[in-house]
């Protein structure tokens, strides 16, 4: 390989990074901030970490990975490493032969053909037409449970961030659990936990007509929570 080949994928390498940062608050107070980061075209990245002040009270670092195929998104990979409190949790996930998804090579799951991990989906969405993603029904496997994931096309609506307004897609998405027999943990983290709470309502704004496109905002809600993930940069 010649020296300008291996100068142009590197460069390609580094050019492909892909980062967003937002602020999460919680009843409109900030508490912490997350990055969503793909390295490639086929893996991401999501990071949530709380602030000074509330590591004085209860230190949250969650780190969640996963590797799709970047055709059909489905899952290759997940990885998750966490820490609340005094509490930590890890594992890795791989698909096998015959769609099986092997927790810490242990734990086996079935999968559907084309099942999304959250992340995956999350890749989807920023990058799917409006037209080919709204209303329809898509496989998403969590921690050994399956459910299935709709996503709902609400309005065409601008945000304001920093002065600058941005014209996203704002969709709502739905779940439901197909099947949580194959479970395999009986605790989970916050961020998960609110996700996929099934009474949870859940709302996405991915920014229209840009370069790169971005997830803008992401809500979550229910009886108890109202979190929000906004893009700062």
């Amino acid at each position: 390989m010649t020296m300008n080949k291996i100068i142009l994928i590197f460069l390609a390498a580094v050019c492909f990074i892909q980062a967003q940062e937002y602020d999460i608050n919680i009843w409109g107070v900030t508490v912490g901030s997350a990055k969503i980061q793909q390295d490639a075209d086929n893996e991401i990245n999501l990071i949530l970490k709380s602030n000074e002040f509330i590591d004085y009270i209860f230190p949250v670092d969650l780190e969640y990975y996963s590797k799709f195929d970047k055709k059909s998104y489905t899952v290759i990979k997940n990885k998750k490493t966490t820490e609340l409190g005094k509490e930590e949790q890890k594992y890795k996930a791989v698909l096998k032969i015959g769609n099986i998804l092997v927790y810490d090579e242990k734990d086996s799951i079935s999968l559907e053909p084309n099942t999304h991990s959250l992340l995956s989906l999350l890749v989807k969405i920023m990058n799917s037409p409006v037209d080919s993603i709204d209303t329809k029904w898509f496989n998403l496997e969590n921690e050994g449970i399956l459910y299935e994931t709709r996503l709902l096309w609400n309005d065409t609506t601008t945000i304001s961030i920093s002065n600058e307004d941005i014209l996203c897609d704002h969709y709502r998405l739905d779940l439901k659990i197909l099947d949580d027999d194959g479970k395999v943990f009986d605790k989970t983290d916050y961020f998960n936990e609110l996700f996929f709470d099934i009474n949870s309502i859940r709302q996405i704004w991915v920014g229209k007509w840009q370069k790169q496109q971005r997830i803008i905002k992401i809500a979550i809600r229910n009886n108890l929570v109202n979190l929000n993930l906004t893009i700062n940069n």
